[in-house]
């Protein structure tokens, strides 16, 4: 994929991705939690990852992996560019999550197959999407629906503040994931606590190479 994308390939493993999704709860205990962000930079990734005590949101564990680029950016095709990064980054980490957070989307997609959905299937771990922006499906009130289906939850840090957009990608119910979400969203933040600690190690790694 590197050097040319086989659009009719890639469909056929999106395919096959929607056939292992689960929306619903597969899990008894969440005690660790890892959270993933990405930076291109001269044609290289850098993939954050956070590992938090889910209970205490003490940080456990940070890790960066870096690697080529997977393939250009496509707005239709963002989890075959970004799911490989974060695959690499979850196989580094010492402390094996239970649950991960992804920044993007999960149910809220095309066909339902979005970044939180590629990775949690192929790792067969529970896993949510954040995004900052409603890219697919309708806000009614707190929910977003698609196709008459409720897929995702607007979430706000605080009255006044943008919404965060919340759907499950694998192995977790909608329900569950606004629940564990919120508990971890504290302060003024506007993403929960190890989707910013991600990012902010992200923006370090840009503003050392002075991008």
């Amino acid at each position: 994929m590197k050097n040319s994308v086989d659009i009719k390939e890639l469909k056929e493993v999106e395919k096959n991705i929607l056939k292992g999704i689960k929306l619903d709860d597969s899990f008894q205990d969440i005690k660790i939690v890892a959270g993933f962000d990405i930076a291109y930079i001269d044609k290289k990734y850098r993939c954050m990852a956070v590992v938090l005590d889910f209970k205490t949101l003490k940080e456990i564990e940070v890790k960066e992996v870096e690697g080529d680029e997977v393939m250009p950016y496509s707005p239709t095709l963002s989890a075959f560019r970004e799911g490989p990064p974060i695959l690499d980054a979850y196989r580094s980490l010492q402390n094996k999550p239970d649950l991960l957070l992804i920044k993007g989307n999960g149910a809220l997609s095309k066909n339902k197959v979005g970044l939180a959905s590629y990775v949690g299937v192929l790792v067969n771990k529970p896993s949510i999407g954040v995004a900052k922006e409603l890219t697919f499906g309708k806000l009614d009130e707190d929910r977003i629906v698609v196709e008459g289906e409720v897929r995702g939850m607007g979430i706000k840090a605080k009255e006044f503040a943008n919404p965060i957009y919340v759907s499950p990608g694998h192995n977790i119910s909608l329900e569950s994931s606004v629940k564990l979400i919120k508990k971890m969203m504290i302060g003024q933040y506007k993403m929960p606590l190890i989707l910013h600690l991600a990012h902010k190690y992200v923006n370090k790694l840009k503003k050392d190479k002075n991008i």
